[in-house]
């Protein structure tokens, strides 16, 4: 009930002149607003920012931060620099799909079958219940895991081929509608739907029919093919603890889940739809019906690809090397987007204070103690690399002196049960843990390697150093028990009778 209340809100309170022209005139806000991005990119090494703040009659302030690379200071950023935004491309898939449904397209609430015949999971019956709105809201009950980014193919039908592969063993984690997890393959799958039923390619329709009325002359699905459109931020993440520069690189496969480039300026004008109730330039691009549906919370505050909070609906993006927040106040009055050319969470607090700035709240502080610059499980597993190194060089230091000193001696004998037991201890921890970290964890993450995993480059390393410490921790224990044996310091009988 609360959740309609809000969305009510959003689309039925009149619009408010009086407030943004508030907003617009009191530069103490502005000014709070540019001190926020500032200290967050200074306390958190982010490289570059660009922010834009909207009411229904347009921008009211946006302004472009820092740098598009690190490694050449004079590439400013402005409000007119393209930044990849990730999973904030998902919300123009939503988009796209209610409108549609309002053309006679799509039917929401029809099975994904109806679109896409060969659609199947392990469970084909379960599978079949799935509806366009359960992708829409991730309560398909598909993995977290699922995606595609390894699919490098253009061609649809490819595509489709490569899915009906990956899904064909797949277990859905709930009853479609009864439970939520978010996964790209639910926007994936959306983007194939979209150009069964309009003959299209997606990257095509959506740049007809969306983003060409909306005048977002730049923005558009660039990264699957390298197209680089000039003034265009890097994309940066740390490593080891420091920024650098990172290319991202996508695939088509991917563009309605996360392949949108765009600009604060061109973003401007999306926001300016949603809060206008979909009128753009005097016409109308979609119904106020069908965005309130948009705007519905379904499962834990997700509508359509967007999150609904009492105060305002938000999305955000990531990518190993960008983020993005757009958020809107749930009263219709105004919206704003941020976007980084790092990959950092902070790029969404930095939203939500901007948000509480504007309604004249005061920011909560983001210390640079409260987001690690270090993945928490790369921590612990360059700690144990460590450790292990340190009782392999233990291991292998005693061993060497008691040779020396021939107390023991390289020696392959028939294994007590004792040794075999230890042995086959040893044996089963390390294969363990190989499986977990090259089998179980690529799986539950939805890679084909774990060093195909391009979104966590320090827990890759982390990882790869692990394996081999911990392999050569292994060998080390193996032979000592195999090979290495206690010297027999009895003399034998013909030196005792000299």
């Amino acid at each position: 009930m609360i959740g309609v209340l809000i969305i009510g809100a959003f689309f039925l309170i009149p619009k408010q002149n009086e407030a943004f022209a508030t907003i617009a005139t009191q530069n103490e806000k502005i000014i709070k607003i540019e001190a926020e991005i500032k200290r967050n990119m200074e306390t958190h090494n982010i490289p570059g920012m660009s922010f834009a703040l909207v009411d229904h009659n347009g921008v009211v302030f946006s302004k472009g931060y820092g740098t598009l690379d690190i490694r050449d200071d004079s590439l400013e950023i402005n409000e007119n620099t393209n930044f990849h935004i990730g999973s904030l491309s998902k919300v123009f898939v939503s988009l796209a799909i209610m409108k549609l449904q309002e053309e006679r397209h799509i039917d929401i609430e029809k099975p994904v079958v109806d679109y896409l015949p060969w659609f199947s999971t392990k469970d084909e019956k379960l599978s079949r219940q799935i509806k366009i709105r359960h992708l829409l809201s991730h309560t398909s009950g598909l993995p977290g895991r699922l995606n595609v980014h390894d699919i490098e193919q253009t061609d649809s039908q490819e595509i489709m081929k490569e899915i009906k592969k990956k899904l064909k063993d797949v277990r859905l984690v709930g009853k479609p509608g009864d439970i939520y997890e978010y996964t790209n393959m639910n926007t994936d799958l959306l983007q194939l739907v979209i150009e069964e039923v309009t003959g299209e390619p997606f990257t095509t329709y959506m740049q007809d029919h969306l983003f060409a009325p909306l005048e977002m002359n730049r923005t558009g699905y660039f990264i699957f093919d390298d197209r680089h459109l000039s003034n265009t931020a890097m994309g940066h993440r740390y490593h080891w603890g420091k920024i650098k520069p990172y290319h991202e690189k996508l695939v088509y496969a991917t563009s309605a889940s996360a392949g949108l480039s765009s600009n604060v300026h061109d973003l401007s004008k999306f926001i300016q739809l949603l809060l206008n109730n979909g009128i753009s330039h005097s016409e109308s691009m979609i119904n106020t019906g069908s965005l309130n549906q948009m705007f519905q919370p379904v499962q834990d505050r997700m509508a359509y690809n967007w999150y609904v909070d009492p105060h305002n609906v938000y999305m955000e993006g990531g990518l190993p090397g960008f983020t993005s927040t757009m958020v809107l106040s749930s009263d219709k009055t105004f919206g704003l987007v941020l976007l980084s050319n790092s990959k950092q969470s902070i790029t969404l607090g930095t939203g939500f204070n901007i948000f509480k700035i504007v309604k004249g709240e005061e920011p909560v502080p983001l210390l640079a103690s409260d987001y690690s610059k270090l993945n928490a499980d790369a921590q612990l597993l360059r700690s144990l690399a460590v450790f292990f190194s340190i009782i392999t060089l233990v291991v292998v230091g005693v061993t060497i002196v008691q040779i020396m000193m021939k107390k023991r001696k390289f020696s392959f004998v028939k294994l007590s049960a004792k040794e075999i037991g230890f042995t086959s201890m040893i044996i089963a921890a390390y294969l363990g843990v190989f499986y977990y970290l090259h089998v179980y964890a690529p799986f539950k993450i939805g890679v084909p390697t774990i060093f195909s995993f391009q979104k966590e480059p320090d827990l890759v390393s982390a990882i790869l150093i692990f394996s081999i410490m911990y392999s050569i921790f292994s060998v080390a224990l193996l032979v000592r028990t195999l090979f290495i044996r206690k010297t027999n310091h009895r003399k034998d009988s013909s030196e005792l009778k000299m």
